[in-house]
């Protein structure tokens, strides 16, 4: 490094200084595009009370299951037991096992203009909502709601009073963020929600 002695103190080049402030800042500048440009995948914490409320569920449907084929071949409601049966098997015990599957595979994905929420088509399926269409990302409790369609504790389209029409993919009633975009809004429950909304926020203003 350049520098001049006088009176026992050193004096570095101006223009080294400016030189190497350049270098930090440009450094500073393609760190952070590197980090708003990299993957993120927020898997969120699955709450154990709506895990196993689900597979009680699971496990009363295959037990109804057993006891209607057991009326059906001794009984004589036989044919109704029997049909009651295969409803059981073939519409109640799947769903209630694509919820669990559902609930132990949602994640939030940070892409580089869009935020994916990954989750399973019973409540509604994936969806890509783009960072310059969010106008606001807070944390949320999660409200109550009329659901229109969707699955109880986990998700899917709901209209709320106080704000209106929103899809809701979570997994537990605790984590609750809000994100408010041009025409719709959404409710997720990502894990550490509050450096996720550090995260995305850095997102939206890096597009902007």
């Amino acid at each position: 490094m350049s520098t001049s002695k006088y009176n026992n103190y050193s004096f570095v080049n101006p223009s080294i200084i400016q030189h190497q402030y350049t270098i930090k800042t440009l450094i500073l500048i393609l760190l952070k595009n590197h980090i708003n440009n990299v993957e993120i995948v927020n898997k969120p914490r699955v709450s154990k009370s709506i895990l196993r409320t689900y597979q009680a569920l699971n496990v009363l449907t295959a037990l109804l299951i057993v006891f209607f084929v057991y009326l059906a071949f001794f009984t004589p409601a036989g044919i109704v037991m029997l049909g009651a049966s295969f409803v059981l098997l073939t519409l109640i015990l799947p769903l209630f096992i694509m919820v669990i599957k559902s609930l132990n595979n949602t994640k939030y994905v940070l892409l580089d203009e869009v935020i994916l929420i990954d989750t399973s088509p019973i409540i509604g399926g994936s969806k890509r909502v783009q960072y310059d269409e969010i106008e606001s990302v807070e944390r949320t409790l999660i409200p109550l709601g009329f659901k229109l369609w969707g699955v109880s504790f986990h998700g899917g389209y709901y209209r709320i009073p106080g704000l209106g029409s929103a899809f809701l993919a979570i997994t537990n009633m605790v984590d609750g963020v809000l994100i408010r975009t041009k025409s719709m809004n959404y409710i997720i429950s990502p894990r550490e929600p509050n450096m996720f909304i550090e995260t995305l926020r850095s997102r939206i203003n890096y597009i902007s």
